[in-house]
């Protein structure tokens, strides 16, 4: 039985995830690159990626 309180592997891939955003929405803020700006860049790369 598992008793780490880290619950299962998908919700700590879930935070990691949420981590790396708020690191680069932060990062670009500093760059003076809108979070919005950021979005729609990776929007597009998916889109070409389809």
């Amino acid at each position: 039985m598992d008793m780490s309180n880290q619950g299962n592997n998908g919700e700590q891939q879930t935070v990691d995830l949420d981590l790396e955003w708020v690191y680069l929405l932060l990062s670009a803020k500093k760059a003076g690159i809108e979070a919005e700006e950021v979005r729609s860049f990776f929007n597009r790369k998916a889109l070409q990626a389809i």
